[in-house]
């Protein structure tokens, strides 16, 4: 079994921010993820855009361009180690966790971590939902962004929110039709022969190849709620969501949450947040973690701030 100071899990944008803050803080850190290549999210939604620092000396860029700088980032830290395709699956007394590779199962122990393992699309049954050529809106963001696949030319999408509107973007700069667009999954009847030929909403019939289901994103806090973390429901932050205080650390000692799986945020928002989990669980000096408050207060927007005030937050130190 071998021991670290700081264990993060996720190498998206929150993670990458988190593990290079701890790593910065002098602490020996290790950042884990299931991928290939870090960057999360980064590697499919080509419309993100990061305008402002956040403390890394990095360019304003795109979703694929400001992941490759936070890769460059990563490689100049003696002290973060980053392993990938490494799943970590269970979180134990004591901040034991289990990790699985194809080199086999491993425990590590940990001064502290972090979770910033994200969030997963909202699903919502409805007739022909398991018929091929129905996927999610981050299934047909891979297809087209990271895979250079074009999974359909006309579709049908389901949803009105945020990531509806910015799929029917990506769909339409790749030479795809978006068809039709349905709100309520109520109303939407999907059928085909072995794969999806034809939708109704209500009582029109459309002809398409592909439907993609974005309702939305919810947190995945798995972990946290392993350890034993306190919850709540907001809606706003997109559901079950873990409480913790201003710098990020849960009701379980030395387990911090950061990012889309602490409640769905903006990219500067996440990334300013799992700045500053990194530091607090780094142990970082109160001048450098409250410079990390004001950075990540900067950058939230109202909305955020008054969800989490929802969420009974405890003062910081407490």
């Amino acid at each position: 079994m071998s021991q670290v100071d700081v264990a993060v899990i996720g190498a998206g944008p929150a993670g990458i921010a988190a593990a290079l803050a701890a790593a910065d803080a002098g602490a020996n850190t290790l950042l884990v993820d299931e991928g290939t290549r870090a960057g999360g999210h980064l590697r499919w939604r080509i419309s993100l855009t990061l305008e402002n620092d956040p403390g890394f000396g990095l360019s304003p860029a795109v979703g694929p361009e400001f992941a490759d700088q936070l890769v460059e980032r990563i490689q100049a830290r003696g002290n973060l180690e980053l392993r990938l395709e490494t799943v970590a699956w269970g979180l134990f007394d004591d901040n034991l966790l289990g990790l699985s590779s194809a080199n086999g199962a491993k425990e590590i122990t940990a001064g502290a971590i972090v979770i910033a393992t994200g969030s997963t699309d909202l699903v919502a049954p409805f007739p022909g939902w398991t018929l091929p050529g129905v996927m999610t809106a981050r299934a047909a963001q891979i297809f087209i962004h990271v895979h250079r696949v074009l999974p359909g030319r006309a579709w049908a999408i389901l949803g009105d929110s945020h990531e509806a509107d910015e799929l029917q973007r990506d769909l339409e700069l790749a030479g795809a039709t978006v068809v039709v667009r349905a709100n309520d999954p109520e109303t939407l009847r999907a059928s085909g022969t072995n794969r999806l030929a034809h939708a109704e909403v209500g009582d029109d019939v459309y002809e398409l190849d592909a439907l993609a289901i974005a309702l939305g994103r919810q947190p995945d806090a798995e972990l946290a709620l392993q350890a034993m973390a306190e919850a709540t429901f907001s809606e706003s932050l997109g559901g079950f969501t873990t409480m913790r205080d201003q710098d990020c650390e849960t009701s379980a000692p030395d387990v911090f949450i950061a990012g889309d799986a602490a409640g769905i945020g903006s990219l500067a928002e996440i990334v300013a947040e799992g700045r500053l989990a990194g530091l607090a669980a780094a142990g970082a000096d109160a001048a450098k973690l409250a410079d990390a408050r004001a950075e990540r207060d900067a950058a939230m927007s109202n909305a955020r701030a008054a969800a989490l005030e929802e969420l009974h937050l405890r003062p910081a130190g407490a």
